[in-house]
């Protein structure tokens, strides 16, 4: 009997644990059914001659609109991670993965591959490393441009090599991994160097 006891408390412990650890998984990584899909849809009433008479309707965002704002956020996400308290390298990786995730424009990415070239030329780009914002803000574009290159698999392209280049120099320099005059960040240079020459 006493064994019978003890065989009926261990399947009713292994049963609750069981259910515990079903209804753990599901809380944690069940699906919730009100979560905001990709796309918006803001609802508006509109009322008609009775008060009960009340009609809602699904009105999309104007896709010229939403585009727009998607392309003046990355600003606002430079600004915001180079405001934070976090270290040079989480700021880079940060702004890192939302460059790779960043879907720019023809004429966008054009203007960023210009304004790469251009501090390049300059000067500018590495004359303030401890400028949070600039920094980002070209590692932000150069890797727009990079990405661009090597998901179309012309990543041997006078401009996608520059762009890795610059991108390589902003990178490092703004990390501390590099000092502006080291060899390396030199060396980078050479390359982008010839990458120009290819383009002019």
């Amino acid at each position: 009997m006493n064994n019978a006891l003890k065989g009926c408390l261990g399947c009713l412990g292994l049963i609750i644990l069981l259910s515990l650890i079903i209804g753990g998984c599901t809380a944690f990584w069940g699906t919730n059914e009100y979560e905001k899909t990709e796309e918006q849809i803001t609802t508006t009433e509109t009322s008609t001659d009775s008060p009960q008479d009340t009609v809602k309707e699904a009105v999309k965002p104007d896709t010229a609109e939403q585009s727009k704002d998607e392309k003046g956020s990355w600003k606002e996400k430079i600004q915001q991670v180079a405001a934070s308290n976090k270290s040079e390298t989480e700021k880079f990786d940060e702004v890192s993965l939302y460059a790779q995730d960043y879907n720019a424009s023809d004429s966008e990415r054009t203007e960023f591959e210009n304004y790469i070239v251009n501090e390049y030329k300059t000067g500018k780009y590495l004359a303030d490393i401890k400028n949070d914002e600039y920094m980002l803000t070209n590692i932000f574009k150069a890797e727009v441009v990079d990405t661009f290159y090597d998901v179309k698999e012309q990543d041997n392209t006078p401009m996608a090599l520059f762009a890795f280049d610059f991108w390589q120099n902003t990178k490092y320099t703004y990390r501390g991994v590099d000092d502006v005059n080291s060899h390396e960040v030199k060396a980078n240079e050479e390359q982008m160097d010839k990458a120009l020459a290819k383009m002019d």
